[in-house]
């Protein structure tokens, strides 16, 4: 099954993840710029969603 392509945004405070985002490219570059004008301090990822983390789930979302 093709997945079309999808992006994780997260945000931590150390080893702790604050926030997930999983979106199309465009929307979690969006979500990312967002995430680092709000907490500039906080280390933010932006990694492509592999297919094995597919979910039906984040279709929707």
């Amino acid at each position: 099954m093709s997945f079309p392509p999808r992006r994780r945004v997260r945000l931590w405070f150390g080893r702790h993840l604050l926030a997930d985002y999983i979106g199309d490219p465009a929307s979690a570059d969006r979500h990312e710029a967002a995430m680092r004008r709000r907490f500039p301090g906080l280390h933010i990822t932006n990694e492509p969603l592999r297919t094995s983390d597919y979910n039906p789930a984040d279709l929707h979302r």
